[in-house]
């Protein structure tokens, strides 16, 4: 696809830029996360951050300086996205649709199960015209622009009491969910109950039997040690992880034009960066989860499509009175065309 191609050489050169210095009165960007740093692969924003800023500096001959606040310096991600609206902070790294939505509804459609068949699927789609109106529509309702899409793994479904080959097996079950409305609708379309717990306690309920299974990407499950109290995991990709790198829109504005496409190559640059390392991960993150016992399940396409009959039309009917119908269908539009590629 041309997004990787024309990625490649350019994260390829943004890593090995070596800039002298910065400009004297260089112009600082106020860029917040609450990733760790130093270390490239469990540190992914880190990986963002610094070819980000690398680049920038190169395009710009040093006109920029990136100061980063890491690990949750600025709060965590609700007020880092609310810095971000009310502009104290210029860029924010790793909100999702979740946190865009309380300013900006339409991102919801990002939530939307079963949309994407792999990750190079969403890609081509998030980069594309569809991406581009998404992050305009954004910027009009909340005052913040998409400035590079992140999707990064799917999540999908774990058990302690049996394996879920279809939405049959989950009628019944009690599924941990966030307090996420569109995430309770599709728990409960595909026949299980769903269960909003906090983070903090799902190890603990997940341990105790208060639910039977949940829902995360296979990192998300070894950050919380979640395989040692699950026994089956399916990868059915109901939903991809899609972290963000938002930028206040005012200050999108106000930039030259010039300097916007410079922002905006070292932003997919880093995005290439990023999204490699954490690839690269994924498949040893799949093998750590099996080595630890647990019985990791690849639906048949049969199967699959049970999945995506039984949530996505329930799901997307209860969306579009959030969204908007026209959203939904050029989503499915444009998906259906690069897939078609």
């Amino acid at each position: 696809m041309s997004y990787f191609r024309n990625m490649r050489l350019g994260a390829m050169t943004a890593c090995a830029l070596i800039i002298g210095g910065v400009a004297a009165h260089a112009e600082t960007v106020r860029f917040a996360h609450v990733d760790g740093e130093g270390d490239l692969l469990a540190n992914t924003y880190w990986t963002y951050t610094e070819v980000f800023s690398s680049s920038l500096a190169a395009q710009t001959g040093g006109k920029y300086e990136v100061q980063v606040f890491p690990n949750g310096q600025m709060g965590d991600l609700e007020s880092l996205a609310e810095q971000n609206v009310r502009g104290s902070l210029q860029m924010v790294g790793g909100l999702n649709a979740g946190h865009l939505a309380a300013y900006a509804p339409v991102a919801s459609v990002l939530e939307l199960p079963y949309s994407f068949p792999s990750t190079a699927v969403a890609r081509e789609v998030l980069n594309g015209p569809f991406g581009q109106k998404l992050s305009d529509l954004v910027a009009e309702q909340s005052g913040v622009r998409i400035l590079a899409y992140l999707p990064s793994a799917f999540r999908n479904f774990s058990s302690s009491t049996k394996l879920i080959k279809s939405p049959a097996d989950m009628k019944g079950m009690k599924m941990r969910t966030q307090q996420v409305p569109i995430h309770v609708a599709m728990v409960e379309a595909l026949g299980a109950s769903p269960t909003p717990i906090a983070w903090a306690e799902l190890y603990s309920a997940l341990q105790t039997g208060v639910v039977d299974g949940q829902e995360n990407a296979p990192y998300t499950m070894l950050m919380a040690n979640l395989q040692e109290v699950q026994k089956y995991y399916t990868l059915d990709h109901h939903l991809i992880n899609m972290p963000l790198i938002t930028v206040n829109e005012d200050y999108w504005k106000a930039l030259p034009d010039e300097d916007k496409r410079a922002f905006k190559a070292a932003a997919d640059e880093a995005a290439f960066a990023m999204l490699g390392v954490i690839a690269a991960k994924e498949s040893q993150d799949l093998a750590v989860i099996r080595k630890a016992g647990v019985e990791i399940y690849q639906p048949t396409p049969e199967e699959f499509q049970q999945f995506v009959d039984a949530a996505r039309g329930p799901v997307a009917k209860i969306l579009a009175e959030t969204t908007g119908q026209e959203i939904i269908d050029e989503l499915t539009a444009a998906v259906a065309a690069a897939q078609a590629n």
